[in-house]
This record gives C-alpha cells, structure tokens and sequence, in this order.
C-alpha cells in the first residue's frame, strides 16, 4: 500500500474520497469477508456490476463457497476464487472485514496501490487509505448506497435487488435492534428500482432444503437455558450436520430460536468445527452488550450481535462461555448498557 493511511475524515469527506478514488482507477479488486453472508455478497456485486458499467475492470472474489440461498443474486455466478501473485490492481474495496487477512488469502495489501475499507462492525482496524466505518449502520449495503448516490449513479434492478438483500439479511428481516429509520428509508429508495421484495425474501427464507429443516428440527430439540433462564444456547455438532445431511449455511438462522424463550437476555449458539475448535454467536436482547462477552476469547461483532472462535472442543467451549456468562450476570451492569 502507497499512501498513508486516514482515520479522521468525516464519512462526507470519505465518502468524497472514495468517489475520487474510484473515478481515478482502472482495475479493481472486490471482496467480503470469510463464510460470506447477504450483506457482504450483495455489497460486493452491486459494486462490481457498477463499477463494470462504468468502464472498470472489476472482478469480484471470494475465498470459499457461496451458500445455496444467495446464488440467486446476480452475478454471483462470475465470482473468482484466486489471483495470481503477479497480479496487480489500481484499487482493492474491502467489505466487513476487520482486517485485510479477514477476507482470506486471495491478495497481499503489496499487490494493491490503494486499498478502500468500508465497514460497520465495532470491531475493525483502518487498514485502508480510506475508511468509511459507519457502526451506527444496519449494514454495508446502506453505505454502498451512499456511495453510490453521491456518485449520481442510478442503479439497475438487479443492482438494487442485490443491495435489498444486504439489508434485509444484516437486519433479520428488519427484527433485529440495528434496523433504524435510516434501514427503512434505504428500501423504501431501492423498491423505486422495482424489485419484487416479497420474492427476494421467499429466495432467501423459504427454499431451503430439507436437510435443513431437520438440522433445525434437531437444534430445537436440543436447546438449553442457563443462569437462572437469562442464556439459552444451542449446540450443534458434527455428528449432527451428518445424521440431518445439512451443509454448513443450513444452519443460518438458528441462533434466532435462543432469543424466543421468555425471560431470555442473551442467545448462543455453538459450532462444531473439529474436537479442539468451535464457532460461537451470540445475540442478545437490545440491553446486553454481548461483544464485550465475545471479546473476552478474542471475537468481534455488534452489540447485540457478537461471535468468534474457541480453540476447545464444544464441551469445553460452553463451559467457557457459560462461566464468562456468570461473571457478567454477577456485575450486571458489566453487560447492561
């Protein structure tokens, strides 16, 4: 990376920046973050059709697969997987990584001449020459907007359809504490574009397989509440990934069960990836700051909406988490906010 890095730009004057940035560069380098979701993907391919339309060349990549439930966005099919190391590119765009390596081994920072970092977790670092970090955002999707209309670009159908899913995953279908009135007004702009939003949520919610419907169906019958029923967790291992065939992604959603018991403040849910390693996510309740929970073994996120990676078993990882969990009830205002 060539220039020096900028941290206190106001988000006009980064959002100035990136235009500038962007009308200045040819070859463009896109990616997301690792074990893509909605927000990151539909991110990355509304920029990349743009950018595309504009003349640039743009490709989009992304270190592992797409999950079965967003192939239906366009362009996802053009995605790249690798570069060659002799490559290289006026302009990398990074979305919802907290570091460069978050989106996985495709480029080194040498092979970019600037890099441009748009985010809105609480956990991120600036590792562009502009970072357009907005934590008060629902999503990324909304900041590609805002990019892109003070651009003066008018999108497609298809690019707008893209973004509309951004939103509407990052935010639970607009159910969860980061939807704001801003979210609301992102769509309402978006469905001028005249995409169908019904038909989007139905892609996205309602043509799963049923091997995951029977990943559910066990997680269900396998849910656990603790300290005094404030956490409820469930727990789901490999042995139970193979009895249902589900794939990794068939297991989005789940987390959402553990919020619906009554009396319920903080929600967790335990991946097994491998008998010494498991994912956790936590969700909680608009009070409970669950980031401060996940940062105590190294995790990241939200909020309301936090997660990270233990190097133990899933045995040992609930008993971790359960005891940080104690800790944090013990001092509530630790975790009230």
């Amino acid at each position: 990376m060539k220039e020096k890095i900028k941290t206190n730009l106001s988000a006009l004057k980064k959002i100035s920046a990136i235009s500038k940035i962007i009308k200045q560069s040819k070859t463009f380098f896109i990616a997301g973050h690792v074990k893509t979701d909605g927000d990151s993907l539909g991110s990355a391919l509304t920029l990349g059709s743009v950018l595309t339309r504009l003349g640039k060349k743009v490709s989009v990549y992304y270190d592992d697969e797409i999950p079965d439930f967003l192939n239906f966005l366009k362009g996802s099919d053009k995605i790249k997987k690798s570069v060659k190391k002799t490559d290289m590119f006026d302009c990398a765009i990074i979305l919802e990584s907290f570091n460069f390596a978050r989106m996985g081994n495709i480029i080194s920072p040498e092979q970019v001449k600037k890099i441009i970092n748009i985010d809105h977790h609480l956990s991120h670092t600036n590792f562009g020459i502009v970072n357009y970090i907005v934590t008060s955002s629902a999503s990324t999707a909304e900041l590609i907007l805002n990019i892109l209309e003070y651009m003066k670009i008018k999108l497609t159908k298809n690019e707008a359809e893209n973004l509309y899913t951004g939103i509407l995953t990052d935010t639970g279908c607009f159910r969860q504490t980061n939807t704001t009135p801003d979210t609301h007004i992102a769509c309402a702009k978006l469905m001028r574009y005249g995409i169908n939003v019904n038909e989007i949520y139905k892609k996205v919610y309602e043509r799963g397989s049923i091997n995951s419907l029977k990943l559910h169906g066990m997680a269900l019958c396998n849910i656990k509440t603790i300290i005094n029923n404030k956490v409820s967790y469930i727990a789901l291992t490999k042995d139970m990934f193979k009895k249902s065939g589900a794939k990794d992604d068939d297991s989005d959603g789940i987390i959402n069960y553990t919020l619906k018991i009554k009396g319920v403040k903080i929600g967790c849910l335990f991946k097994e990836i491998d008998s010494n390693t498991t994912k956790v996510s936590c969700r909680s309740v608009k009070n409970f700051d669950v980031l401060k929970v996940v940062r105590v073994f190294g995790g990241g996120g939200h909020k309301n909406a936090a997660g990270g990676i233990i190097n133990s078993g899933i045995t040992g990882s609930i008993k971790i988490v359960s005891d940080i969990l104690k800790k944090y009830f013990d001092n509530e205002d630790a975790v009230v906010q």
